[in-house]
């Protein structure tokens, strides 16, 4: 996405000062062109990459200080790990949803699992399979994606989320209590949070006893 830098060279008019001629060269000595200095950092100006504006969407997200910024900078982080994905790869995920939507869980797992096959360095698409996982009933699978998930961008907050939900599925409140506290450290006004967060403390504290 490098943009093309346009350099001008300056045209000076006819009445412009004569410039006085240069000094005559000494004997032995010759004269040449002093080099033009010029500024690497404004001809290539840095781009910052899908990635990099990734990470400080998902930063600002944790600094927001209300929750219509904080539901806008989700909405941003959102488009920009689905950014990256490929013509086909958005054809098996509109098909996966399609067998969803028919309650054929394993032929929308096939078509996220080739979606993956496709393009493995976007780990958006094993939270995608999670989900799939998760409807199914895999938990285990589910978490196995979801640890890929979060290796790779540790600050997407939907992932931790799905983690809580999918321990407490397993019936590991202290790890589901553990996700969601990191869910709510990346989107302190995620809806309901704190809601959500006084039922897995509560059962957490139920096992115990």
């Amino acid at each position: 996405m490098a943009g093309a830098v346009l350099l001008c060279t300056p045209v000076f008019s006819a009445s412009a000062a004569p410039v006085a001629p240069p000094a005559p060269a000494l004997a032995g000595q010759t004269h040449s062109p002093s080099p033009v200095k010029t500024d690497s950092s404004k001809a290539h100006p840095h781009h910052k990459t899908v990635q990099e504006r990734l990470v400080e969407t998902e930063k600002a997200l944790a600094l927001a200080g209300n929750d219509k910024d904080a539901r806008k900078l989700a909405d941003q982080a959102e488009t920009l790990r689905n950014r990256s994905l490929t013509g086909a790869v958005r054809m098996l995920l509109t098909d996966s949803q399609d067998a969803l939507g028919k309650h054929d869980f394993q032929s929308a797992e096939d078509d996220l699992t080739s979606a993956i096959t496709l393009q493995p360095d976007q780990p958006i698409l094993r939270r995608y399979r999670a989900a799939i996982r998760s409807a199914a009933g895999d938990n285990n699978g589910a978490i196995s994606d979801l640890g890929v998930v979060i290796q790779a961008d540790p600050g997407d907050t939907t992932a931790w989320s799905m983690l809580a939900e999918a321990e407490r599925d397993r019936h590991e409140p202290d790890a589901a209590l553990r996700a969601y506290k990191q869910m709510m450290l990346l989107d302190p006004h995620a809806p309901d949070a704190d809601k959500q967060l006084k039922i897995l403390q509560k059962e957490k504290d139920g096992q115990e006893d």
